[in-house]
């Protein structure tokens, strides 16, 4: 298949994706409802740039605006306001950064978060959560629900 555009011509593209990888996601959708296994932290944040890292006075990261309830970030001591610099001694700047770097992991690893809260570097240990733990969750309630209503007469 080819078409034109103007003076342009495209040949169709084709993608595939690895049978092992399709077939994991494939098994996930049918017997959970969801892909298993996605990495989450647990934080809104949003990146410190260089500008704002001078007018602030603080490194360059990724500022938590907030902590997710019982998430792993909540678990693992980390407040909003806190600057996380680095990943499993890795330096990051950018939200993008931190992202690539989790996503190289599974849902009950354990990594280690470098954050600067008030001045102060520290290091915070911490255990990935399921990304769609709270779909496992759902899904659990209506089918105890469902187990439990009254049957008709």
């Amino acid at each position: 298949m080819s078409s034109s555009y103007g003076s342009a011509s495209i040949e169709g593209l084709g993608f595939a994706i690895p049978i092992n990888e399709a077939k994991t996601i494939i098994d996930d959708l049918i017997n959970n409802g969801y892909v298993t296994g996605r990495p989450q932290i647990g934080i809104s944040g949003v990146d410190i740039n260089e500008s704002y890292s001078n007018y602030l006075n603080v490194p360059m990261g990724v500022y938590v605006r907030a902590v997710s309830e019982g998430s792993a970030a909540e678990l693992a001591g980390i407040r909003p306001h806190d600057v996380i610099i680095g990943i499993n001694d890795e330096p990051i700047k950018t939200m993008d950064e931190l992202n690539t770097i989790k996503n190289k992991f599974k849902a009950g690893d354990t990594i280690t978060l470098k954050i600067n809260r008030d001045g102060t570097d520290m290091d915070v240990s911490l255990t990935l959560q399921d990304a769609n733990a709270d779909k496992a969750g759902k899904k659990n309630s209506t089918e105890n629900t469902e187990a439990t209503k009254p049957k008709d007469r």
